[in-house]
């Protein structure tokens, strides 16, 4: 049995720090139990061991946390690389029961990169699982990852971030010939921008990118990154780029944001920002980035959603259709759709029942595949059909079809994907492993993100002012918190 004891700083309801004493006791066989100031907050199951904090990056999720629908106060902090056994790691941020090495061969969530959305998961650093900014941490057993030689620790601070970025460019997949445009680009735009470089290169498909700021040396970092174009908002007329790109990266983290990438746009717009707020009508943007799930118009092709990156196609056999599309619309899709499909018109509460009764035939995970809806409103109660649960009628990384069938909705999101047929996707956190191996593969980069992209190092105990520069778009791009000095190099 293992006793850890350490005072780190906990992220408070009001966003501010409140340094605390913490201890793990417990190991990875039996499970662990975590105090705070002597009483117990929370117990572990096994699958969890001890690292060693080294550096631990500040994103705008942990600028945002207190607006998240997780428990608080917490020890926050996911982007993390540590110390184990005497070499230097990464650790993936989701503590499912396959990163804690525990084999369900009944638990659909069980199969390869879906592990993430296992609906007992916890998370690193941000939802129950202690996370990084503290002297140690507990990580589940295998989401440690070695880390290679050719990266240096500082910029393997960037790991976290640098795979959700690569995560998006996946789940949206560029196009031959397609103009690529990063609207907003600071910590998560220029790795999207890297990403983006990374994945053309690896994947050799020939597309522009394009960075979009109003900050002009921001505009220099993204070019060093790979940018192949650069437009300063304070030279350029807004105007002039309406429908201007194929795909648009919103990585503004705000709702104005979101509603200019919807103007740029032609084909899609790739969501990331977890704020949790409510934007252009839809209370549960942030929840449908968590569930990586997109909003699509309600047209034929869309009925053979997947993601590109996957390795196989999806049948979606079953299709939730929500009560307020006419059964005169439903009658239509059904002709033109060729493919086996079961379409379920009913209530929210019958399709809960569906689901919690495992009556959903052929689907994969126990979701329904996709789901049309009539309104922003409706797409609200798919996502979250319980209120305080994380739970949502589609499959993760499913999709929502969005059916015209009220032309008094004004909102710019719904004429976006009703009229112009705009496709909105979202992701997560993604695959560690091909984001270093991208990294790894290119030297270029490396040097370029630490160079340019981290702008500022601080202290553990001085948290407080790593988020106040944080937050300051004109001062900072990436804030580092140093833990490394509260080692104690003779433990684990």
């Amino acid at each position: 049995m293992t006793k850890i004891k350490f005072r780190a700083p906990e992220y408070q309801h009001d966003g501010a720090f409140k340094e605390r004493e913490f201890e793990f006791e417990g190991d990875e066989k039996s499970g662990w139990t975590i105090r705070r100031d002597g009483q117990t907050i929370y117990t572990l199951a096994s699958g969890y061991t001890p690292v060693q904090s080294y550096y631990c990056g500040v994103c705008s999720t942990d600028l945002a946390r207190k607006f998240l629908p997780y428990p608080l106060p917490q020890i926050i902090g996911h982007e993390v690389v540590g110390k184990k056994d005497g070499k230097m790691v990464v650790v993936e941020i989701n503590a499912s029961l396959r990163a804690r090495g525990v084999i369900d061969p009944e638990n659909p969530y069980s199969q390869g990169s879906m592990h993430v959305h296992d609906p007992r998961r916890i998370t690193l650093g941000i939802n129950r699982l202690s996370g990084g900014f503290a002297p140690v941490f507990l990580a589940p057993v295998d989401a440690i990852i070695p880390l290679p030689s050719e990266i240096n620790p500082l910029v393997a601070s960037l790991t976290e971030p640098f795979a959700a970025a690569l995560q998006g460019v996946e789940a949206t997949f560029p196009r031959q010939g397609e103009r690529v445009a990063v609207l907003g680009p600071r910590r998560l735009g220029s790795l999207i921008i890297a990403a983006l470089a990374g994945f053309r290169q690896q994947q050799g498909i020939n597309f522009e990118i394009c960075a979009i700021a109003r900050h002009p040396h921001l505009l220099k970092v993204c070019q060093t990154l790979g940018a192949d174009r650069a437009i300063d908002l304070q030279q350029i007329p807004i105007e002039q780029l309406k429908n201007e790109f194929d795909v648009v990266f919103d990585t503004t983290g705000k709702p104005e944001g979101f509603a200019l990438a919807l103007d740029l746009a032609r084909r899609a717009v790739h969501l990331k920002s977890t704020h949790g707020q409510k934007v252009l009508g839809l209370q549960h943007l942030t929840d449908m980035v968590v569930d990586e799930i997109a909003l699509l118009p309600a047209k034929p092709e869309n009925f053979n959603f997947t993601w590109e990156i996957e390795a196989k196609e999806r049948k979606n056999p079953n299709i939730y259709v929500a009560e307020d599309i006419p059964n005169s619309a439903v009658a239509r899709l059904l002709s033109e759709v060729v493919e086996n499909r079961q379409f379920h018109r009913i209530s929210i509460e019958a399709a809960i029942n569906k689901i919690q009764n495992n009556d959903l035939k052929g689907s994969p995970f126990p979701r329904f595949d996709l789901a049309i809806a009539g309104s922003l409103s409706t797409v609200d109660r798919i996502l979250r059909p319980i209120a305080g649960e994380e739970f949502s009628l589609v499959r993760p990384r499913g999709a929502i079809m969005l059916y015209d069938r009220d032309r008094t909705e004004n909102s710019p999101l719904y004429q976006a994907v009703c009229d112009r047929h705009l496709e909105i996707h979202s992701s997560r956190c993604g695959n560690f492993r091909r984001a270093l191996n991208i990294l790894q593969q290119n030297p270029a980069i490396r040097v370029a993100l630490e160079k340019n992209l981290i702008t500022h190092r601080y202290s553990l105990n001085d948290i407080a002012s790593a988020f106040e520069i944080a937050g300051d778009s004109s001062k900072s791009i990436k804030v580092i918190v140093e833990t490394s000095r509260f080692f104690d190099e003779d433990k684990y």
